[in-house]
């Protein structure tokens, strides 16, 4: 497809009101959409507040000789510590950012996570 005609057929885009544009000849097609012609995201509300992992790491719960259990249901206070991730260079702590309680636990002690997968879910008292 020859570039001139992409570049002729955006700019001339530009100057319509359509949200979507397909053209074929010769074997040769084009399809351009805007903005305005990609689906709206999925809306939805939820009462739970996720807390992800601040780093790419091993999650631990508590320090070697200590016990912490965080188990579903239990309640929360912000700051309360809720683990770390332990990376080559750093450990990064984790805490509640809010006061409530703890719905979803998805966070395994000595498990490898990523950044910003969701470690708990709170939902706010």
């Amino acid at each position: 497809m020859d570039t001139k005609l992409v570049t002729e057929v955006t700019a001339w885009m530009k100057t319509t009101d359509l949200a979507e544009f397909c053209y074929e000849k010769n074997g040769d097609s084009i399809e351009v959409k805007t903005q305005e012609a990609l689906p709206e995201p999925a809306q939805f509300s939820c009462s739970l507040t996720p807390v992800s992992s601040p780093a790419i790491g091993i999650y631990h719960a508590a320090a070697k000789g200590k016990n912490l259990v965080l188990a579903e249901g239990q309640p929360v206070k912000e700051g309360d510590p809720l683990g770390w991730v332990e990376t080559v260079s750093k450990k990064h702590p984790i805490t509640s950012p809010l006061t409530g309680t703890l719905r979803i636990v998805t966070a395994k002690e000595g498990a490898a996570v990523e950044f910003g997968l969701p470690l708990f879910f709170i939902e706010k008292k």
